[in-house]
């Protein structure tokens, strides 16, 4: 009997470049260094002006499996994360920050463990400019969810890019991500909507804060955006009907709250579900209250 060889799934591994000279060598270093050889590393910058170009193409001369490619113009973060995407030919796709620094195993670790789900994701540890370890985690201020959990994912994501791994089904799935979304809370939404999200409770990644990072430098107020954020909730064609009947109803009392002071009904409503719209920030009984009085007014 002929043995015919298990050929290993291609990860592709999707990062976008900015202005990252100063950490851009030691996140290349990491991945890699991946026990999971399989890989491919898409590489798309988004017109640096810094050194960043010059160290990409000094990596991508000396391996392979690195696929450079520069925008004439800059596009912008989320334009650019779209553009990645469509250069990715692996069934599965990585998702990496410039800033960050991977674990050796993180790619066989989720691998391993996404089975029959669309996207799978870990737990990081927060580290600073100089690599030194907080001593905080994303869990330490987030709940995990999996399974079927849109309606935890309505008003906070615990699910960051750069601890995804995505099946490539879940890109055809979602197709065009809002302009004015995180590209990141709308594929977890979107997996937590058809139940087919999972995490590693593992610690797979050195996240990086500090001030050049882009999370830092967002001052965008969510509750500016919270009634296009419903609609898009409720546009997405993967929301289950008794979730966007709700959603529904929470527009409504947006919408209505404009002209009062003050929204008994939002704040009513919002209090009646709050366990589950709620649950991921870990937050204390008084601070989720503040919370639904500042969104009821």
């Amino acid at each position: 009997m002929i043995e015919t060889e298990h050929k290993s799934p291609l990860v592709s591994i999707a990062l976008c470049t900015y202005n990252g000279e100063k950490y851009i060598a030691h996140q290349l270093d990491s991945i890699l260094s991946q026990s999971y050889e399989a890989i491919e590393i898409v590489i798309v910058d988004d017109c640096s002006t810094d050194q960043t170009l010059s160290i990409l193409i000094d990596y991508q001369q000396r391996d392979a499996r690195i696929k450079l490619y520069r925008n004439e113009e800059n596009i912008g973060f989320n334009s650019n994360f779209a553009k990645c995407l469509t250069l990715c030919r692996g069934d599965f796709v990585a998702i990496a920050d410039q800033d960050d620094i991977w674990y050796s195993h993180k790619v066989a670790t989720l691998l391993a463990n996404i089975k029959n789900n669309l996207l799978i994701y870990h737990n990081s540890a927060y580290i600073d400019e100089n690599d030194v370890l907080t001593g905080k985690t994303v869990k330490s201020y987030h709940h995990f969810v999996n399974g079927n959990c849109a309606i935890n994912l309505i008003y906070f994501n615990c699910v960051s890019g750069h601890a995804c791994l995505i099946n490539k089904e879940l890109i055809k799935i979602v197709g065009t991500i809002p302009a004015n979304f995180y590209y990141d809370w709308w594929l977890a939404y979107t997996a937590g909507c058809l139940g087919r999200m999972d995490y590693v409770d593992e610690i797979l990644v050195n996240h990086r804060l500090h001030q050049e990072s882009s999370t830092a430098n967002d001052k965008t107020e969510p509750k500016k955006l919270r009634i296009q954020q419903l609609e898009h909730f409720i546009a997405c064609n993967t929301t289950p009907e008794d979730l966007k009947n709700l959603l529904q109803k929470l527009l409504k009392e947006y919408l209505s709250k404009k002209q009062l002071a003050f929204s008994f009904k939002l704040f009513l409503l919002l209090f009646q579900n709050s366990h589950e719209l709620l649950y991921i920030r870990k937050k204390s009984f008084y601070s989720k209250l503040k919370f639904l009085l500042n969104e009821s007014r």
